[in-house]
Parts: C-alpha cells; sequence; structure tokens
C-alpha cells in the first residue's frame, strides 16, 4: 500500500556528485523552493574519485573529508537507501521500493553507472568498487600484508591497485591486455606506467581473463579462463561500469545507446523532467552527440541542470575532460583517445608529452597531456578548431609514435 505522498518543488533522483552540484545550481537561483533528493546509497552525497585515489595516498585526507554536507548546505532533504521504481511523467510522481510516493514540480534523473561484476556470490571479500560502502569492506581486508586480487585495469583497477600497494598489501593484477591502458596510450607510454607498477612490487598476469570466483573459509579464490586459480585474502573488480539509464526508458523519456536523451538545457523529452551525469545523451559542442561517465561530466552537467531546472537562461557546453594519477604520473584527456588512432606526440623536457589522436582521414580527435602542465583550456580550444595533422604539424614539433 502506498505511504502519504511527499512533495517537493524540485526533486532528485540519485544521491552522486551530479545530485549534489544540481542541488547548488538551484540555489545559485532559488533559496527557498523545497529540494528533496532520492538516493540508493546508504551516504550522503560525497567526493566519488576519492574512493580509488587520495583516501589510499594522503594519511592528512579522511573519509569524512569526502562529505558534501549537501542536506545542510543547500537546505535539502535526503533519503537514503531508498530506491525509485517508477517515474509517472504525466503525474509528475515517482514510486520507491517501499512503497512511498514523491511528487515533484520538477525533477532531475542523475541515477550514474553500476559497476560491472563478474559471476560469484555475493562477499564482503568481493567488491566491484562505486561506493564509499565498497571502499570500507576494500580497507577490512587489505593492509597487513594481505593478498589483494585486483581485476582490470581502468580507472578503477589501476588506481586501487597503487593505493593497495602504498597501504601495506601485496597485489596481483589481472588484465586482458599485455600492458596497462594499452588501448589509449602510444607504447611508449604504456610501457613506462605499467613499469611504475612493477616497481612498486605489483605482479602482473596479462592477457588474463576472469571467468568467476568463489569464496572459501575466508579467501577468495578467482578462477581465470586459462584453467588457473588465483587465491587472496580479498578481490576488487575494476572492469568498467554501465549507464543506468533504465528508469528513465522505463517512464517512456527518449533515449539512444548512451543514453537519455537531453538537449542544451539538459531537459528531457518529458515536461519538468531533466537529466544529467554519466547517463545522458547531450549535444557536446565540440564532440556531437555523446556521452561522458567522468566527473568534470558530472559536475559540471550537474550545475547546469540545477539552474536550469530553476529556471536559469543557461546551456551546458563545457566538454569535460577526463583524468587520472597514479604514483608519480598524472594524466588528462579530452575528446576520443585510442591507440588504434594516428598518433602523434610532442614530447617535452622532463618526460613530459601531449598526444594528438587523428582519425584515417588526419583530422583531431582527441588530446593526451601526459605529465604536462599544458593548460586543458588551451587544449580544449585546439580540439574545437579541429586541426588537421598536417596543420598541427606546421606549428607543432610532432613524432609519430605506436
Amino acid at each position: 500500500m502506498a505511504q502519504d505522498s511527499k512533495h517537493f518543488k524540485y526533486l532528485l533522483i540519485g544521491g552522486g556528485m551530479a545530485a549534489d552540484k544540481a542541488a547548488a545550481g538551484i540555489r545559485t537561483v532559488d533559496q527557498t523552493g523545497t529540494l528533496g533528493i532520492i538516493s540508493a546509497d546508504s551516504d550522503a552525497p560525497y567526493a566519488r574519485p576519492a574512493l580509488s585515489k587520495k583516501l589510499w595516498v594522503d594519511p592528512d585526507f579522511k573519509e569524512t573529508d569526502t562529505d558534501f554536507k549537501t542536506a545542510a548546505e543547500y537546505k535539502a532533504e535526503i533519503f537514503l537507501n531508498t530506491t525509485v521504481t517508477a517515474i509517472d511523467p504525466q503525474a509528475h510522481t515517482v514510486t520507491t521500493a517501499d512503497g512511498t510516493q514523491f511528487s515533484y514540480d520538477k525533477l532531475l534523473l542523475a541515477t550514474g553507472s553500476q559497476a560491472l561484476q563478474i559471476p560469484g556470490p555475493a562477499s564482503d571479500l568481493a567488491i566491484a568498487l562505486r561506493s564509499k560502502a565498497d571502499y570500507r569492506k576494500i580497507r577490512a581486508f587489505s593492509g597487513q600484508h594481505k593478498q589483494v586480487l585486483v581485476v582490470g585495469s581502468g580507472y578503477v583497477g589501476s588506481e586501487i591497485a597503487a593505493g593497495l600497494i602504498q597501504n601495506d598489501t601485496q597485489v596481483t593484477m589481472v588484465i586482458s591486455g599485455k600492458r596497462i591502458y594499452e588501448d589509449r596510450f602510444p607504447g611508449y607510454l604504456s610501457e613506462a606506467y605499467q613499469q611504475k607498477y612493477l616497481d612498486a612490487g605489483i605482479k602482473i598476469l596479462t592477457t588474463a581473463y576472469a571467468k568467476n570466483y568463489e569464496v572459501k573459509d575466508g579467501k577468495v579464490e578467482l578462477h581465470l579462463a586459462s584453467g588457473k586459480t588465483l587465491v587472496g585474502d580479498g578481490l576488487v573488480l575494476g572492469i568498467g561500469g554501465r549507464s543506468n539509464f533504465k528508469l528513465g526508458k522505463a517512464a517512456g523519456l527518449a533515449t539512444d545507446h548512451d543514453g537519455i536523451i537531453v538537449d542544451e538545457q539538459l531537459k528531457t523529452s518529458a515536461p519538468d523532467i531533466w537529466a544529467a551525469g554519466d547517463i545522458i545523451s547531450y549535444p557536446d559542442k565540440i564532440l556531437g552527440r555523446q556521452s561522458s561517465a567522468h566527473v568534470n561530466h558530472a559536475v559540471k552537467s550537474g550545475m547546469i541542470a540545477g539552474k536550469s531546472m530553476a529556471g536559469a537562461a543557461v546551456t551546458y557546453d563545457y566538454t569535460p575532460s577526463f583524468y587520472s594519477w597514479v604514483f608519480d604520473i598524472s594524466w588528462d584527456a579530452l575528446g576520443h583517445i585510442s591507440s588504434q588512432m594516428q598518433m602523434y606526440a610532442e614530447k617535452l623536457p622532463g618526460n613530459k608529452s601531449v598526444v594528438y589522436y587523428f582519425d584515417e582521414h588526419g583530422l583531431i580527435q582527441g588530446i593526451l597531456s601526459w605529465n604536462s602542465k599544458v593548460s586543458l583550456n588551451h587544449l580544449r580550444h585546439l580540439l574545437k578548431k579541429k586541426p588537421t595533422l598536417s596543420q598541427l604539424q606546421q606549428v607543432l614539433p610532432l613524432e609519430k609514435v605506436e
């Protein structure tokens, strides 16, 4: 039986960084309208990137430092551990798993992504890192020279492996390629990247595929496609995520293969419903319609969506960058980067590089800044101008790399 309806002028579904920034955006325009946030998470909005980065390498940075204090900062009522099961765009209502009904004037969908899994039992010893609760579980089975298995070499896999090895933990990585980030970086950079892990003492199994896992007697047994079994005190899966836009799709919102289709104001196809973050297919000013599952996009799109919901005349015209940093290496990227493209590097002093990626027609598609201090806004402006390879070669000392 449905419980009494709760009404908010602004209702946000999702409790991540996009929702926090949407609340901030709303309050820049409307300081008094009622604001509710429904989140399936057990924790109020926090800085998610810290879960695989700063919390592991900065002893002065504590878990509480990740908290945004969204409720107090933006006068919001937050409903945690609450899953929305249905949206009725015509009635302007949403229903949660326990039968509670919420009504709204303006609605934001910011449901983020779900971490991918491999077959195995639910266990606190096998974690696909996504939430603060996941971080705590990894902390519990790491340290004290314990052995942790890490599957995947993307953002989460590479970052958590680096964090664990710097926290008195033995680490074995299982990656599908020959090198970490070989699908994105030219060989000389992916080799340098991987060498940092080997030098730190991380064991890396290359061209290996995790099939499934079991938990026995307080240990995790990871079975590989080759027939080999690895045993550890814990398992972390960092094999990517999937955009979680099924709620909006079920409500009849227009979607494509990337997510919920929004316009420049981040409005969906339904009146009074906006969307932001990982789940949207948006019209990027430089790259064309696409999606992005990176923190800068979540923050910027959340802010614009909030302002737009509150009536401000704003547009989302930001091309987000994405980044990572491990050990003493940091990198930032814009656009599409793939080692299958034509790659030309501007090599700078001190093992720094800027790599430019071109399609088969010689048109620029993406830029990678490796340990360099080159302004991202400068690189963003360069990408926007869409120079050809021959045009860039006239002004930059570019070296072809593989």
